[in-house]
């Protein structure tokens, strides 16, 4: 019996060297309200295997992104992604809600994709900053052909938006998108969870700041009027 240990932790080494294994690197860059968070995925044990991958990335209430923007990197190809809402990007982070987005592409050794995302303001606070905390994303894989997904050590099987929903430009349409079975798959590694700190309004100047911009905006708006009045009878002389 002991002789065949070596041959059992032989083949559980090809084995595992056999199914697909992939790696996740999540950067953000930029600063201020407007930031990119940029993916890396590395797989291996790729072989013949034809697959394509979905991130499914789950955002809280305090970030957003803009469809508009989003649908123009479609069209140009820079990214795959599909959000089954339209994004409010005037509303603040108490009244928004969490939401859920989608990125797909092929499997291949290397991908790299980059994400635009936006803050929202918060309500004033006695705190300075706002920490904001956006969680790895979940990675789900779709192979064809039954042999490639023998090789694919899966956590479950769950029906999510098909590849061609990220096609569907008419937000009246978002409603319409295919759904497909996807196969969840484990990061061979532990994902960075990314924190940023949002700055926030100092709710203790409430009564300075609010006196102050009702006295600007009431000159601004006396000398706006003083001036239409002067100009106006100018005019009026010239016609005469």
């Amino acid at each position: 019996m002991i002789r065949f240990i070596p041959f059992l932790i032989l083949f559980a080494v090809i084995e595992n060297a056999s199914c697909l294994g992939s790696f996740l690197y999540m950067h953000i860059y930029n600063s201020g309200f407007h930031r990119d968070v940029h993916y890396t995925l590395k797989f291996g044990g790729i072989g013949r295997m034809s697959c394509d991958f979905m991130l499914l990335q789950q955002f809280p209430s305090a970030v957003y992104v803009d469809t508009d923007q989003l649908t123009n990197l479609k069209k140009f190809k820079k990214i795959n992604s599909y959000i089954p809402l339209y994004v409010d990007v005037e509303k603040p982070a108490s009244k928004a809600s969490p939401f859920s987005l989608y990125l797909f592409e092929t499997v291949r050794k290397e991908v790299n994709i980059t994400l635009p995302i936006h803050f929202r303001y918060h309500d004033p606070s006695e705190r300075k900053f706002e920490r904001i905390q956006i969680e790895s994303p979940t990675l789900y894989v779709q192979c064809r052909g039954s042999s490639t997904k023998r090789l694919l050590k899966s956590m479950g099987t769950y029906r999510y938006p098909c590849p061609s929903s990220a096609q569907i430009y008419d937000y009246d349409k978002l409603n319409e998108a295919e759904y497909c079975d996807w196969q969840e798959l484990e990061f061979s590694n532990v994902p960075t969870v990314i924190s940023v700190l949002i700055p926030v309004g100092n709710s203790s100047s409430y009564r300075f700041v609010l006196p102050a911009t009702l006295l600007v905006s009431w000159i601004g708006s006396m000398y706006l009027i003083y001036i239409i009045i002067k100009s106006g009878k100018r005019i009026n002389k010239k016609l005469l």
